[in-house]
C-alpha cells in the first residue's frame, strides 16, 4: 500500500514540476503586477530592508512582507531572474496540490478520490497559470488550504487535535503576513459554517483554540504594530482604507463589477474540468439530505466563506477567489471518484467526457480562426497549427476512449490539455513578449549605473522600466488618473508637464504610447531632436535631445 501511495505522490510531483516550474525563465516578468512584487523585493534587498516594503524608493503598504521576503531570499541565493522571482509561487503551487491530496485522504478515506482531486487542481487552467506568475495570491491561498488541512486533522483525529489546532492558527497567521487579515477571517467563517452545518459548534470550545489564537497574534500582529509605530495614520489609511475598504466600495476594474464575474471565473478557471464541476455541484445538492461527507460540508463552507468576503466588494479580480479553487477540486474529485465506482453513473461520466473533449476540439478550431483575425500579433502560423492540431488530436483520443468506456484513462488524457497550451505560449514568446513585458523596451534605456535620468513611460510600463533599468520614471497619462494604490511618481497629463521634465535634463528617453509620441513630436520638435528608436508591442521608444541654440 505504501508503494502505491508513493507511486501516486511521484506522479503528482512530476505533474507539478512540469506545469509549475518548467519554462519559468522563458518569459520576462510581465507588467504591471509581476514587476511590482519583484521590484519591491529588489529595492528592499538593495537597502537591506526587511520590514518596510519599498517601491520607487519609498514605502508602499499594498501587501505585508512575507512574499517579498521569499522573493528577496531567492534573488540573494540564486540570483535575479524571472525563474527565481517565480520560484516560490511555483513551489507553493506544488505544496497546494500535495495538501489537497493529504486533505482528500483524511476527508474521503479514499485514495483514488484524493488523487483525482489533486490532479484536477494541478491541471486546472487558472491554478496552473497562477502557479507560474509572481503574485501573492498563490502563497496566500496555499496557506489557507494548509489551515483547512490542519483543521480537518484536528476534527478527524482526536490524538492529533493539538497539532491540528496549533497548525490551523499558524497557517492563518502566515496567510495574514502574506496578503491581508482575511487570512484569518476566511478560515474562521468557513470553520464556523462547517460546524454549524454539522451541529457541532461546541467543537471550538477545545482548550487548544485560545492557545492557537494567541499564537496567531504573536506571529501576525508584530509587523502591523511595527508599521503603525513607524508610519502611524499613513499606514492605516493606505493599508486598511485604500487597499482594502476602498476596494470594497469602488471598482478598480469596472468591467469586472458584475454578480456573475466570480461564478464564471470558477467555471472557466477549472478548465478542462468545467463540465465536471457543474455536474459535481448538481450531484452535491442532490446529496445534501442523504450522503454528504465531511469534505462536502467543508468544501461548501469554504466556497461560501470566500464568496461572502469578495462577492459584495466592487473591486473584483479573478485572483481574489483563488483560495476556493482547492475546494472546487475536492468537489470535482469526489464526483469523479463516485462516478468511476458506481455503475449507474457510467453513462453520465461518458457524456461529460465526450462533451468536454468536443469543447476541446471546438477550441482547437477557434484557435485557427482567431489566428487569421489577429495574425499581425504572431509572425508564424506553425505554433497555431501545433496548438490546434494538438487539441483536436487529444479530443479525438479522448472521445475514442470514452466510447470504449475506458473512463479513467480518458480523464488522464483530459488532464493533458494544458500541455499544448503552455508549449504554444513558449513558441510564440518572441511575438508576444513585447506586449506583456517592459524587458525588450528597457534595452533601449541606459541603466542607472551610466547616469541618473528620468524616463518618460506609460502607466503600464512604469514599474517594469524602473525594475529593469533602475532609473527614475515619470508617467505620461493624459487622463491624469493616479495609480489606484498611490505611487511616488509624477503623472504628466499635459504637454507643459512633459516639457518641464525635458527642460530638466539634456537627454531624455521615453517608453510611451503612440498618442504621447505624436504629441511630443508635434509640440517639442522646434527645441528638441526627437528620434524614434523602435516600436515594441504598444510602446514607442524615443530619444529626446535638446537642440543647441546659437
Amino acid at each position: 500500500m505504501r508503494l502505491f501511495y508513493l507511486k501516486r505522490i511521484s506522479i503528482l510531483f512530476l505533474i507539478c514540476g512540469t506545469l509549475f516550474l518548467f519554462g519559468n525563465n522563458i518569459f520576462s516578468l510581465s507588467d504591471p503586477d509581476e514587476v511590482f512584487y519583484s521590484l519591491t523585493a529588489k529595492e528592499m534587498a538593495a537597502k537591506n530592508e526587511w520590514m518596510t516594503p519599498l517601491i520607487f524608493g519609498q514605502p508602499q503598504f499594498e501587501k505585508p512582507p512575507l512574499t517579498y521576503w521569499l522573493i528577496e531570499k531567492a534573488f540573494k541565493t540564486w540570483g535575479e531572474s524571472p525563474f527565481t522571482a517565480r520560484l516560490f509561487p511555483a513551489v507553493f503551487a506544488c505544496l497546494g496540490v500535495m495538501a489537497v491530496y493529504c486533505l482528500g485522504l483524511m476527508g474521503f478515506k479514499d485514495e483514488r478520490k484524493a488523487f483525482l482531486s489533486a490532479v484536477v487542481l494541478a491541471t486546472s487552467a487558472f491554478f496552473a497559470g497562477m502557479g507560474k506568475t509572481v503574485f501573492t495570491d498563490m502563497i496566500f491561498s496555499v496557506f489557507i488550504l494548509c489551515a483547512f488541512t490542519m483543521f480537518v486533522l484536528a476534527y478527524t483525529d482526536r490524538k492529533r487535535r493539538m497539532i491540528g489546532f496549533i497548525g490551523f492558527y499558524i497557517f492563518c497567521a502566515l496567510a495574514t503576513l502574506t496578503k491581508t487579515p482575511l487570512g484569518f477571517v476566511i478560515p474562521q467563517i468557513a470553520v464556523i459554517l462547517f460546524l454549524l452545518y454539522q451541529r457541532q459548534i461546541n467543537f471550538l470550545r477545545n482548550g487548544w483554540v485560545p492557545t492557537g489564537i494567541l499564537l496567531y497574534f504573536i506571529i501576525a500582529l508584530p509587523w502591523y504594530v511595527y508599521m503603525y509605530d513607524l508610519y502611524g495614520q499613513t499606514f492605516i489609511h493606505e493599508f486598511f482604507y485604500n487597499d482594502h475598504w476602498r476596494r470594497f466600495l469602488e471598482a478598480e476594474h469596472h468591467g469586472n463589477d458584475h454578480w456573475f464575474f466570480y461564478p464564471m471565473t470558477m467555471i472557466a478557471g477549472l478548465f478542462p474540468w468545467s463540465l465536471f464541476l457543474l455536474a459535481a455541484w448538481v450531484d452535491l445538492f442532490k446529496r445534501l439530505k442523504s450522503s454528504v461527507t465531511v469534505i462536502d460540508y467543508l468544501s461548501l463552507s469554504w466556497i461560501v466563506a470566500v464568496l461572502l468576503v469578495f462577492q459584495m466588494a466592487h473591486s473584483k479580480l479573478a485572483s481574489y477567489i483563488l483560495p476556493l479553487f482547492p475546494a472546487l477540486a475536492l468537489m470535482t474529485g469526489n464526483f469523479l471518484g463516485n462516478s468511476l465506482s458506481q455503475i449507474q453513473q457510467r453513462k453520465k461520466i461518458q457524456n461529460l467526457l465526450i462533451a468536454s473533449f468536443s469543447i476541446l476540439a471546438v477550441f482547437g478550431i477557434v484557435v485557427m480562426a482567431g489566428h487569421k483575425a489577429y495574425h499581425h500579433y504572431i509572425s508564424s502560423q506553425l505554433p497555431m497549427y501545433f496548438l490546434s492540431g494538438s487539441l483536436i488530436a487529444l479530443a479525438g483520443v479522448g472521445i475514442t476512449l470514452a466510447f470504449k468506456e475506458r473512463f479513467q484513462v480518458a480523464l488522464y488524457v483530459l488532464a493533458l490539455s494544458l500541455c499544448p497550451i503552455f508549449l504554444t505560449a513558449f513558441m510564440i514568446r518572441t511575438d508576444v513578449e513585447g506586449y506583456v513585458s517592459s524587458y525588450e523596451a528597457s534595452a533601449y534605456i541606459p541603466p542607472r549605473s551610466l547616469g541618473v535620468m528620468t524616463v518618460l513611460t506609460s502607466k503600464a510600463n512604469a514599474r517594469g522600466i524602473r525594475y529593469y533599468t533602475g532609473q527614475e520614471v515619470a508617467v505620461v497619462d493624459y487622463s491624469g488618473k493616479p495609480f489606484f494604490s498611490p505611487h511616488p511618481v509624477p503623472i504628466l497629463d499635459t504637454t507643459n508637464k512633459i516639457l518641464s521634465i525635458l527642460e530638466s535634463q539634456r537627454l531624455t528617453f521615453g517608453v510611451i504610447r503612440k498618442i504621447a509620441y505624436q504629441d511630443i513630436l508635434k509640440n517639442c520638435s522646434n527645441h528638441y531632436r526627437v528620434a524614434l528608436l523602435g516600436i515594441v508591442g504598444y510602446d514607442y521608444i524615443v530619444r529626446i535631445e535638446a537642440l543647441k541654440h546659437p
